[in-house]
C-alpha cells in the first residue's frame, strides 16, 4: 500500500518521529499528503517551511515523482507513475488479521417485536464489519443474543393476552410500558386460533415467532448469522450462578435496601450497579456479564459488540463486570450506532417502536430495494446520526448513489463485451505506460487505494469509507469514459484501457459485494 510505503521512507528517515499521512484535499496538488514538518518544527523551534525543505531534499525514492510545500509547511507528494502501474499489475496482498478470531455481536433486538431501522443499521454495519474483516485475514463471526429471559419478554406476553381478550371483545388493558402496537392483533389471533391463553406458554410462542422472523427479514437483507444464542442458554449451563458467586467471592457485591448491588465504582462506573432487586429479580446486567464470559471462554481474540444509541451508558458497567472476572478491558470494544431518522418530502417520519409507529425494517425493505438500504445505512459513520432520505431512495437514476456506482460497472462490462465482440482480448501484460491523460491517471489512482479503504475501515471498525470510496471511483469512470474512448483505432491504447477499466470493474464488484450490495451486468 503506498500510503504504507511514504510512512516507512520518512520513518527510515525520522525514526523518533510517528509518521502521519493524509490524502490531499482535491483542491491541492498531490497525492499524500504529511504535517511532519510542524512535529519537527514544533520540537525544534524552527521555521515550519524551512523543516519542509530540508525533509524533501532528504528524500530520494522512485516512489515519489515530485513534492509539493505548502505553507506554512505541509508536505504533498506525487506518486510515480510507474509505482502506480505496478500497483495496478501486481495489487499488494491485503492480511492484516494474519486469521486472529474476533466474535461480532450486533443486531440483538429483543424478540418483542419487528426489527426497527436503528437495528438494521446495525446489521448493514455489522455485517459489512465482517465481510472487510474476512477479506482482510480475520476470522470473523457473526452472533445474534436472544433476551428471550428478560421483563421485556413478561410484558410482551401480558400485551398480547390482551389483545386476545380484545378480540373476544374485552376491552383491552394493556400495562403503560408494555407494547401497544398494531403489530401484535395478527400475533393475538394466531394464538387465540391455536388454543393457547396460559401466559408462560403465550410468551414462549411469541418469543420464537418473533425470532423467526427476525431470521427471515435479515436473510432478506443479506444478513446471516454464524451463532444464535438465548439467554435462557446462558441460565441453563449455570454461568449466571458462576459470576453471581465470583463476584461474591472477591467481595464485590453487597447488600443495601434487600437488593444485591455490584462494585462498579471500583471499576471506573459512576456508580454501584443492583444485580439483584429486592424483588429478587436479576437485572440485565448479571446475565450479561454471564454471557460475555460465555463469550470469552471461546476463544476469540477479540470481542466486538454493536449496541444502538439507548445503550451508551450500559458499557462502563458491563465492561466493569468482564474485568471483575479478571478479564482486561482491552478484550471487548463496544461500537455504539447513532439514530436514523427518516427524511420524507423534507420533512422527518414520526417513530415509537412501543406505539406501534416505528418503520420496520421488513415494511422498509418493501418500499426500497435491498441494495439501496444497504447503501444508505453506510453512507454515514457509525457515530453520526443518519438522515435516510426516502425520496431520493426511491430514485431510479445516476442521482442516487447506488445506481450511479452500478451504471459504471454495467458500462464497464458492456464496454468488455464489445471489446470481445470486435476481437479484442486483453492481455495479462499490457503496454500500460501509453496511459497518460489526467482522467486515466485519477482513475488509476483510485484504483490502487482500495487497499489502504480496507485497512481504515479495520483500523476503526467503521464501513462507511468503502461507500464513499465507490462513488468517486465510479465517478473518476464517469470522467474518463466522458472524454475517451477505451475501445478505439490504436490497438495498444484499447488493450491498456480495457486493463484499467477492468481493474475498475472488478474492485467497484468488491466493494459492492464486501457491503452486501448486488453488481448487475447490465442495467
Amino acid at each position: 500500500m503506498i500510503r504504507n510505503k511514504l510512512r516507512e521512507l520518512l520513518s527510515k528517515k525520522f525514526p523518533e518521529e510517528k509518521i502521519i499521512i493524509d490524502y490531499v484535499p482535491k483542491n491541492k496538488k498531490g497525492d499524500y499528503s504529511t504535517n511532519l514538518a510542524f512535529k519537527i518544527a514544533s520540537r525544534t523551534g524552527k521555521n515550519p517551511l524551512d523543516v519542509a525543505k530540508n525533509i524533501v531534499q532528504s528524500i530520494n525514492d522512485p516512489l515519489i515523482a515530485d513534492t509539493i510545500i505548502y505553507p506554512p509547511g505541509f508536505i504533498n507528494f506525487i506518486i510515480s507513475k510507474e509505482f502506480l502501474l505496478n500497483c495496478l499489475l501486481e495489487p499488494p496482498e491485503i492480511n492484516l488479521g494474519t486469521h486472529k478470531k474476533i466474535l461480532i455481536e450486533f443486531v440483538s433486538v429483543n424478540p418483542t417485536g419487528p426489527i426497527n431501522i436503528v437495528n438494521a443499521r446495525a446489521a448493514a454495519i455489522g455485517n459489512s464489519l465482517i465481510n472487510v474483516l474476512k477479506k482482510t485475514g480475520f476470522k470473523a463471526e457473526a452472533e445474534y443474543y436472544i433476551n428471550d429471559q428478560g421483563r421485556q419478554t413478561k410484558l410482551l406476553a401480558v400485551s398480547i393476552k390482551e389483545r386476545i381478550n380484545e378480540l373476544t371483545g374485552i376491552k383491552p388493558r394493556i400495562p403503560e410500558d408494555g407494547y401497544h402496537g398494531e403489530y401484535l392483533i395478527e400475533l393475538a389471533r394466531e394464538l387465540k386460533a391455536l388454543g393457547i391463553s396460559d401466559i408462560e406458554k403465550i410468551r414462549e410462542y411469541a418469543v420464537n415467532y418473533f425470532i423467526n422472523e427476525h431470521k427471515n427479514t435479515l436473510k432478506d437483507f443479506g444478513v446471516e448469522f454464524d451463532n444464535w444464542v438465548r439467554e435462557s442458554e446462558i441460565y441453563q449451563q449455570g454461568l449466571v450462578d458462576k459470576v453471581l458467586k465470583i463476584l461474591n467471592d472477591k467481595g464485590l457485591t453487597y447488600k443495601k435496601d434487600n437488593a444485591l448491588y455490584f462494585r462498579a465504582t471500583e471499576f471506573g462506573d459512576t456508580e454501584d450497579r443492583v444485580i439483584i432487586t429486592s424483588q429478587g429479580r436479576h437485572t440485565y446486567l448479571l446475565p450479561d456479564i454471564a454471557y460475555h464470559l460465555d463469550k470469552l471462554s471461546r476463544g476469540y481474540d477479540r470481542l466486538i459488540n454493536i449496541w444502538g444509541p439507548d445503550h451508551h451508558g450500559y458499557i462502563k458497567r458491563l465492561i466493569g463486570g468482564i474485568r471483575a472476572l479478571g478479564y482486561p478491558e482491552e478484550a471487548i470494544t463496544v461500537i455504539i450506532v447513532q439514530e436514523v431518522k427518516l427524511k420524507k418530502g423534507g420533512g422527518y417520519v414520526k417513530m415509537s417502536k412501543r406505539a406501534g409507529t416505528s418503520t420496520a425494517l421488513d415494511r422498509l425493505l418493501k418500499d426500497i430495494p435491498k441494495d439501496v438500504v444497504r447503501f444508505f445505512f453506510l453512507m454515514r459513520s457509525c457515530s453520526q446520526h443518519l438522515d435516510f432520505d426516502l425520496d431520493l431512495a426511491r430514485e431510479e437514476s445516476e442521482d442516487n448513489p447506488v445506481y450511479y456506482i452500478q451504471y459504471a460497472y454495467a458500462r464497464i462490462r458492456s464496454i468488455i463485451r464489445f471489446a470481445e465482440e470486435k476481437g479484442l482480448k486483453c492481455p495479462p501484460h499490457p503496454e500500460l505506460s501509453l496511459i497518460n491523460k489526467e482522467e486515466e491517471l485519477n482513475l488509476l489512482k483510485s484504483i490502487v487505494r482500495f487497499p489502504e479503504v480496507l485497512e481504515d475501515i479495520v483500523r476503526n471498525l467503521d464501513p462507511y469509507p468503502i461507500t464513499y470510496y465507490l462513488i468517486d471511483l465510479a465517478r473518476n469512470f464517469h470522467y474518463f469514459y466522458q472524454k475517451h474512448r477505451v475501445v478505439g483505432d490504436d490497438k495498444e491504447l484499447s488493450y491498456a484501457r480495457l486493463f484499467l477499466v477492468n481493474k475498475a470493474s472488478r474492485i467497484i464488484a468488491d466493494g459492492l459485494n464486501l457491503i452486501g450490495v448486488s453488481c448487475p451486468e447490465r442495467m
